[in-house]
């Protein structure tokens, strides 16, 4: 299994294991809060992908207590979390600042973050030109962020079925995409129950069409 989807499952298995804890002795405490911090620290590991030192973080979290429950000094049973898929899909064409903020946030609402990338095709029926990367590089380029579990093209014949085969608990929408209640409405008369959220704004005021203007008149004027 690869670090980084270990460590999500160790991290998600501790956090649902947390709430089942009970404090038996108060001297238990301040050990306690060492086992927390380094939960806390292989999140942050996790986020910075250096997996292995988090897996390190995680493991030490878990001794921890493991060794208050072997002393009588806690109570809690370990819990295997249920894994929360989030989706998310766009063009992607020109990665920029606002894309990868857009899939941090998305990420931060479940355990695995799925990516749609649109085909040129689609691409080019709905804005009219070709972008300027093909799907092939452009799922290539989103898979390699780190916030990403897997990245993939879509169908052109119908944007909702990578919804069927994933399987999503969560649609993560950037705010200039799709309604949230069409969508939703779409999504039950095809028998599926994600539950759809949407990004309030713009991160930074970024586009890819603004950044694109600018290569073409900044790049032609100094030709």
């Amino acid at each position: 299994m690869d670090p980084c989807e270990r460590l999500r499952n160790y991290i998600a298995n501790f956090k649902e294991s947390l709430k089942t804890l009970k404090v038996v002795d108060s001297e238990a405490e301040k050990l306690l809060d060492n086992a927390v911090r380094y939960y806390q620290d292989s999140r942050y590991y996790l986020e910075k992908g250096d997996c292995i030192t988090g897996l390190v973080a995680i493991s030490y979290a878990e001794g921890i207590l493991d060794s208050l429950r072997e002393l009588g000094l806690v109570e809690f049973s370990w819990v295997k979390a249920k894994e929360v898929r989030v989706l998310a899909a766009g063009s992607f064409d020109i990665i920029h600042p606002g894309h990868v903020e857009f899939l941090r946030w998305a990420s931060s609402l479940g355990d695995k973050l799925y990516v749609v990338v649109s085909r040129d095709s689609s691409y080019k029926r709905l804005r009219g030109y070709e972008p300027i990367f093909s799907d092939v590089d452009r799922a290539f380029v989103v898979n390699s962020i780190r916030y990403v579990y897997k990245a993939s093209i879509g169908s052109e014949e119908d944007f909702l079925k990578p919804v069927e085969e994933i399987k999503p608990d969560l649609i993560a929408l950037g705010p200039d995409q799709i309604d949230v209640e069409f969508l939703e409405k779409l999504l039950r008369e095809r028998g599926l129950n994600a539950k759809v959220v949407k990004l309030s704004s713009r991160v930074y005021g970024y586009s890819s069409s603004s950044i694109k203007e600018k290569v073409c008149r900044v790049w032609c004027k100094n030709i």
